[in-house]
């Protein structure tokens, strides 16, 4: 039996558990539909406010001809947008939050990072 003719399988090492504790997928879920929620009942209410204010003039190309609402594509893109301004407030905060209560960068078997500066230079 030669040296490379055997068949020699290494099973992968087996980290800890990486899937996500299922509490963390519940919260994620109820934080789409909230933020879901509040795109929807933002753009209805931004788009009366500007209805009765008249903050910005909504182009024609944007009024809905034959549908039921007339203002019902100035009410997706408001709410896209409200969701994205929305989603990304929730990703700053759970940020923060993991960066103040989540593990440390290094564990307890990781080495200390090297506190080079590059050689000396002298002038």
């Amino acid at each position: 039996m030669g040296k490379y003719s055997g068949r020699m399988v290494q099973e992968p090492l087996r980290d800890r558990n990486r899937q996500a504790h299922p509490i963390w997928r519940g919260v994620g879920f109820v934080l789409l539909i909230l933020t879901t929620v509040i795109a929807v009942f933002g753009a209805i209410a931004l788009v009366e406010a500007n209805a009765t204010q008249g903050w910005v003039q909504i182009p024609k190309d944007l009024i809905a001809k034959g549908v039921g609402d007339p203002n019902l594509y100035v009410k997706i893109i408001v709410g896209l947008v409200i969701f994205v301004v929305v989603n990304a407030f929730f990703r700053l905060i759970t940020f923060i939050l993991y960066s103040v209560f989540g593990p440390s960068r290094y564990g307890p078997l990781d080495v200390p990072p090297i506190a080079y500066k590059g050689p000396k230079k002298s002038r």
